[in-house]
C-alpha cells in the first residue's frame, strides 16, 4: 500500500470511527466477535500450503498473521483481567506499562533513545484521543515493531489457528459478560507508544489491530505467487 493510500485510509478511518464507533464495552465485543467471524470466512477455502505461505524471507505468512492476532487480543484480555481482579480487591484500577514491559517501538528511533522518551511520551498521550491511536493501529502510516509477546509461534497449522481464533474470541467475551463498574471508563492502562486506555479504548485498539491485518490476509491471498491448489 502507497503511503498516500495510507493516509487516505487514516483519514477515512478517523471518519468512521467518529460516527460509528460503539463506545461501550458490549458494543465493542460485538464489533470484536463480528470481525472474528469475517476473519475465519477468509479463511473458507485457503489450504495449509496457502496459509504457510510466505512472499520473502522475513514476511509473515497468513498463519503467523493469525497467530499474531491471538496474541495481541491476548495481551489485552491478560490486562482486562488485571484491571477486574485490581476492582474485585478494592485496589485502585490502574496499570502502567514501560517499553520494557511490552517493548513496541518504531524502526527509525534507535533503541537507546526510548528510555529517554518514556516520560514525554507518557505526557503526550494525556492529549491524544484513543480514537487517533487506534485509527493509527488500523491505517499504519507510521510504522512499528510489535511486540516480543505477539510474535507468531512455531509449528503453526491452519485447523489450530483457527480452534485458537475461536477460542480467544470466546474468552475474550466470556471476561466481559458481566457488566464492569462505569463500564470499564475508569479501569485504565497506560503505555507509552500504545497510550492511556480504558476498557473500552483496549477493545477498540484490538478491533483496529484485527481490521488492519485482515488486510495483510488478503493481501497475502491474491499475491501472484501462493500456491494455487
Amino acid at each position: 500500500m502507497s503511503e498516500t493510500h495510507s493516509i487516505e485510509g487514516f483519514v477515512a478511518g478517523m471518519v468512521k470511527q467518529f460516527t460509528a464507533r460503539p463506545n461501550t464495552v458490549a458494543g465493542e465485543v460485538a464489533r470484536l466477535g463480528a470481525l472474528r467471524r469475517q476473519t475465519l470466512g477468509m479463511l473458507t477455502y485457503v489450504t495449509e500450503e496457502q496459509a504457510a505461505f510466505s512472499p520473502k524471507p522475513g514476511s509473515w505468512s497468513v498463519l503467523q498473521v493469525l497467530d499474531h492476532i491471538v496474541l495481541f487480543e491476548a495481551l489485552y484480555r491478560d490486562a482486562i483481567a488485571k484491571l477486574i481482579e485490581l476492582g474485585k480487591q478494592g485496589r485502585k484500577t490502574e496499570i502502567r506499562y514501560s517499553l520494557a514491559d511490552i517493548d513496541v517501538s518504531m524502526p527509525m528511533v534507535p533503541k537507546a533513545a526510548w528510555s529517554m522518551l518514556e516520560i514525554p511520551l507518557d505526557m503526550a498521550n494525556n492529549f491524544i484521543p484513543s480514537i487517533v491511536r487506534q485509527t493509527m493501529i488500523r491505517f499504519p502510516v507510521v510504522a512499528a515493531t510489535s511486540p516480543k509477546v505477539a510474535d507468531p509461534r512455531p509449528g503453526l497449522t491452519l485447523a489450530g489457528i483457527k480452534v485458537e481464533l475461536m477460542e480467544a474470541a470466546r474468552q475474550t467475551a466470556d471476561l466481559l459478560a458481566s457488566p464492569l463498574p462505569k463500564d470499564g471508563q475508569d479501569m485504565r492502562i497506560s503505555h507509552p507508544i500504545l497510550g492511556n486506555n480504558n476498557v473500552v479504548d483496549l477493545l477498540g485498539m484490538t478491533a483496529a489491530h484485527e481490521e488492519r491485518h485482515q488486510r495483510q490476509i488478503r493481501d497475502l491471498l491474491f499475491h501472484p505467487r501462493l500456491p494455487r491448489p
